[in-house]
């Protein structure tokens, strides 16, 4: 019986990568959203389609695209882009960086490609922008996959801060003054990192893993865009408490957290409230696909072949 069950899942699991499958597997290309702004798009693999949203802000698909992380390529279609004003992606011509411009541009980009239904898969930061396009765009996510994603920017902040006060031993209290501007006290404690050699820690269980992290990031073939990474910062909506908007999001949903990534801090996921979902935790850091690939690859796998045998 068990073994029949298992076929039959097998079998369903072949029917819909086929279904969704397209016919050109592995291109790149410019993709123009209605305000005339260029993206970057490469779409490789077979199987679901899946969308991958980079974190940053302001970074660049790429240091997943040329990760072990990838390998999700083997079952699903993924469509990587770098958001606009970052990596290899234009600027907005009238400086829009607003949740709903960003959010427009993922749906005009799934509508450009043709699919009715696409998963979305967002790494760090990219947990604002994922979860407010599902609470828009509900009907047109088929599954979400948060990976060491932070809802709540006031929270991964003060881990930061926490997280260099206790690894450096800081007593001064300019550190935990809050007469002082947070983002200030942020950069005095990141100066403190930087200068002891051990930022690193933060996302990261060596130097080298950051170093070579960093490598492939700024290794897009072309100048790097920064654009969005500076101006996001002027946006109060991307401070909002996220976690309350996930409450009313049903999509099935992955979280997979870092127990030692301080960079969106190691207990951001316990506060999230999505009513179907299940969490992988990582003994690890802010980036599973890179430094523990087979384990975020076979975790993905497992999510998707479960949403198979709920919906049978």
């Amino acid at each position: 019986m068990k073994n029949k069950l298992a076929l039959f899942i097998l079998l369903a699991l072949a029917t819909i990568a086929q279904t969704f499958a397209r016919p050109v597997a592995d291109r790149e290309f410019y993709f123009t959203t209605s305000d005339s702004v260029k993206l970057y798009v490469r779409v490789v693999g077979q199987g679901q389609p899946c969308v991958f949203v980079h974190g940053g802000p302001g970074s660049t698909s790429n240091y997943f695209e040329k990760s072990e992380g990838s390998g999700v390529e083997a079952f699903m279609q993924m469509i990587y882009f770098d958001q606009r004003g970052s990596g290899r992606s234009e600027s907005a011509k009238n400086g829009d960086y607003s949740l709903l411009r960003m959010e427009k541009d993922l749906e005009e980009l799934r509508r450009h490609l043709g699919y009715k239904q696409w998963a979305v898969m967002g790494h760090s930061f990219a947990g604002f922008l994922m979860t407010s396009y599902l609470s828009h765009y509900a009907n047109k996510v088929s599954s979400a996959i948060y990976v060491n994603c932070t809802l709540s920017l006031p929270y991964s902040i003060n881990s930061h801060i926490s997280f260099g006060i206790q690894e450096l031993g800081l007593t001064d209290p300019k550190y935990t003054d809050p007469a002082t501007n947070v983002m200030q006290r942020l950069g005095m404690v990141h100066q403190q990192l930087n200068e002891k050699g051990v930022w690193y820690k933060l996302m990261f269980s060596t130097a080298q893993a950051k170093m070579e992290s960093d490598s492939i990031t700024l290794a897009i073939g072309k100048e790097f865009n920064y654009d969005y990474g500076n101006k996001v910062w002027g946006y109060e909506e991307y401070n909002q408490d996220f976690t309350v908007v996930s409450a009313k999001i049903k999509t099935p949903v992955l979280i997979i957290a870092g127990l030692k990534d301080h960079a969106v801090g190691p207990n951001m996921y316990k506060s999230f409230r999505f009513p179907n979902s299940r969490t992988a935790l990582y003994e690890g850091g802010h980036a599973p696909f890179q430094e523990s690939g087979p384990w975020f690859v076979n975790t993905v796998r497992l999510f998707l072949q479960e949403e198979v045998k709920l919906a049978l």
